[in-house]
């Protein structure tokens, strides 16, 4: 007998720890869209034995995996991640079982419709999903001995992900960060990051789970700006704007900004 969805949410929402799969090339849970029911999925596993296996599996595809482990008192925050990121259902591995269940049958989403519209926190699931594909594929190496048909499909493949990648970064709002000066308030800064070459890097977030990955608890302010009010935001200095720099991690010149924008 295999294992029930019932039991498969109960071993979700109770177990002491499991692992995640998570994408090197984004830095987020690995996630892939179910053939049949169009779900897009993260991966749990109950052991590290089971991930370790999944990831060597994934390997001779070139994906590159790295095991996340979350302890009960973090399964919360986990689940809100998922949602944040437009995942919709986890396939629970544990042993010879595995079960797919839906999101809401583990967690419930956040509810911030009885907020005002202005204290609600910014969240882009689409476009984090479509970053999220957009990247896993982007960064996934061809294997040599495919090279030539394997790349032609692999370039399309891109190219539609692109595409889609492109709309959703256009209709979103982003978070700007700012260092305001406690002494004097007229005094703004804006946090920027180095690429390799030292060249300055802007950084915007999709939704608050991001700012705060690279906040880390530096007391920040926070402004919400629409895709089209970028360009002229952007420090003088900067070459470049990055979204989500500790996620999936998109470099956008500002060539690219005014083009997108259209």
């Amino acid at each position: 007998m295999g294992m029930s969805v019932e039991e498969a949410v109960k071993e979700l929402q109770t177990r002491e720890r499991f692992f995640v799969a998570y994408a090197q090339a984004t830095k987020l849970p690995y996630v892939t869209c179910d053939e049949e029911s169009f779900n897009d999925q993260a991966w749990i596993f109950a052991t590290e034995e089971e991930i370790k296996e999944f990831g060597k599996k994934k390997l001779e595809d070139k994906v590159l995996l790295m095991g996340m482990r979350y302890d009960k008192k973090d399964f919360p925050r986990f689940y809100g991640t998922l949602y944040a990121i437009g995942v919709n259902s986890v396939v629970w591995n544990d042993g010879e079982n595995h079960v797919e269940v839906e999101l809401e049958k583990i967690a419930r989403q956040a509810d911030f419709s009885k907020l005002e519209p202005e204290k609600r926190p910014l969240l882009n699931p689409t476009l984090q999903l479509s970053g999220i594909y957009f990247m896993q594929e982007l960064r996934r190496p061809v294997k040599k001995e495919e090279r030539q048909n394997v790349e032609e499909e692999k370039r399309q493949k891109v190219r539609e992900l692109e595409e889609e990648l492109i709309v959703n970064v256009r209709r979103a709002e982003y978070l700007l960060a700012l260092d305001v000066n406690q002494d004097d308030p007229k005094k703004v800064n804006i946090p920027y990051l180095k690429d390799k070459e030292g060249k300055i890097l802007q950084p915007v977030f999709t939704d608050v789970m991001e700012f705060e990955k690279f906040a880390r608890g530096k007391k920040l302010r926070l402004m919400k700006v629409p895709f089209q009010k970028l360009p002229e935001l952007m420090m003088q200095q900067a070459e470049n704007c990055v979204i989500n720099p500790m996620g999936f991690n998109l470099i956008l010149s500002r060539e690219q900004l005014t083009k997108i924008i259209g």
